[in-house]
């Protein structure tokens, strides 16, 4: 399964091609306010909830307030000298379709990085890898987020890059080069979007862990004066990372949360009161919240379309996948020993079950304040879940190839019936529209054929069936 890793990367750049194709420009109040941001910074300014939007276009979606004001600049600093001179010259829609296609590169981006993070993560397991590249690239909310001009999919880059680096942490040691990665990635996540303060968290967490489980005990064992200097080492650098990620954001990044305190009262810059008024958001308790099946299925639906109904694709895509991964790890785990590689294998999923279990508490707490449980929230936490579901896969062994065709197909699938149900409800007011939809079904067919074959590949060592 060699071409799994470029055609993971292919399929994901395609089916989000789909997505920046078939969507009209400005579609949704969502993408014309993360465009307004950008080029408000272009202009030299900050959005104000209040103030409403710079733009606007003669068609699509205007919000009457910026509600993406609340989200700090990094991703709009990035997309400004792109959209800017857009805008300027007069070519709106233009600039969306520059800011989707930035977009679409990044999910291919991320699909790289999401491969790399496993191989940091479980160097064992060499087709983990691969089949998490696949998962990753034919998820449906990264081809949906990665086809309009939304800044999930930076966000997601970035904290899947976190992951990655440590995981090689964990794996093996803090080095001077981990330690300064985790400490600039770490104030980048949280200059894209709050939310990602739980992976940065979480993670930074596991590494102290894992050098603490590394050094702890005596610094010279008969007279190893070179594994106390390396013990001492690592301590160092762990400081430097546990100070310094902190310092790195607040540096970075606190100037626009306490510009949030200032503006609306709290860091995360929300306005309940005004979604509650005007979006009928309904304050609900965490309970009520908790014991409701739509938030559930709603929430967890990340890899589908939502033309499937989100019960069938998070059982079959998310819950069948993640049983088989259970049941493997049950069949190994009398064959785990406790020195070093065992317990960074601990460590490891002990970091992934509790990032996961962050996010969905946090979205937790956000709905029952009157948010939306949206699924492109979980995508901060792709990469865990993706190499969930790809271990739950590889577990099948000798039928990978099987498994993997059907895990995506079903996406695929849905991608199509969301082509057919969209292209001629959006046939008026896409501008040229007679191109949306043969273009939508050329870059589908296309994504399909490469992930067939991918799929129906045989490595000639048969690796696969391992």
């Amino acid at each position: 399964m060699r071409l799994l890793v470029p055609v993971a990367v292919l399929a994901a750049i395609l089916t989000s091609l789909v997505q920046a194709l078939l969507s009209p420009p400005l579609h949704t109040g969502d993408e014309t306010a993360h465009l307004d941001y950008a080029y408000q910074v272009w202009t030299g300014h900050l959005p104000v909830f209040e103030d409403g939007l710079v733009l606007a276009p003669e068609d699509g979606s205007v919000p009457p307030v910026q509600w993406a004001a609340q989200h700090p600049p990094l991703y709009y600093l990035v997309l400004a000298p792109v959209v800017g001179p857009l805008v300027d010259g007069g070519h709106v829609f233009a600039a969306v379709y520059a800011a989707r296609g930035l977009n679409v590169l990044g999910a291919g981006l991320l699909v790289l990085v999401a491969a790399w993070a496993a191989r940091r993560a479980f160097p064992a397991s060499p087709l983990l890898a691969p089949v998490t590249a696949l998962v990753v690239g034919t998820t449906a909310w990264v081809a949906r987020v990665g086809g309009s001009g939304y800044n999930d999919i930076f966000a997601a880059l970035l904290t899947t890059w976190l992951l990655g680096l440590a995981a090689g942490a964990v794996r093996s040691g803090l080095t001077w080069p981990r330690a300064a990665g985790l400490v600039v990635v770490s104030a980048l996540c949280l200059g894209t979007r709050l939310h990602t303060m739980v992976m940065v968290g979480v993670l930074v967490a596991a590494v102290l862990a894992g050098v603490l489980l590394r050094t702890a005990g005596p610094i010279a064992i008969h007279g190893e004066a070179g594994r106390g200097a390396t013990v001492r080492g690592e301590a160092v650098r762990a400081a430097v990372v546990a100070f310094g990620v902190p310092a790195a954001v607040a540096a970075t990044s606190g100037w626009f949360y306490l510009r949030n305190v200032a503006l609306t009262g709290s860091v995360t810059g929300g306005h309940p009161d005004w979604a509650a008024e005007n979006l009928d958001r309904v304050v609900r308790p965490v309970p009520e919240v908790l014991a409701d099946a739509g938030f559930w299925t709603q929430l967890l639906a990340v890899f589908g379309h939502d033309r499937l109904p989100d019960a069938a694709v998070v059982l079959l895509l998310l819950v069948v996948p993640a049983a088989l991964a259970a049941v493997a790890g049950v069949r190994t785990v009398r064959d785990v020993r406790l020195p070093a590689a065992g317990r960074a294998d601990v460590l490891l999923l002990v970091t992934g079950a509790t990032a996961v279990a962050a996010t969905l508490a946090m979205q937790l707490v956000y709905t029952a304040g009157g948010g939306s449980p949206h699924p492109r929230y979980l995508l901060p936490v792709i990469g865990i879940l993706a190499m969930l579901v790809a271990q739950g896969l590889v577990s099948t062994r000798h039928r990978l190839p099987w498994a993997v065709g059907v895990w995506c197909a079903v996406p695929l699938v849905d991608q199509a019936i969301w082509i057919a149900v969209s292209a001629p409800r959006y046939a008026g007011p896409w501008p040229d529209g007679s191109l949306s939809a043969p273009g939508a079904w050329v870059a589908w067919g296309f994504a399909c054929l490469a992930v067939a074959v991918a799929v129906a590949n045989r490595d000639p060592d048969r690796t696969y069936r391992r």
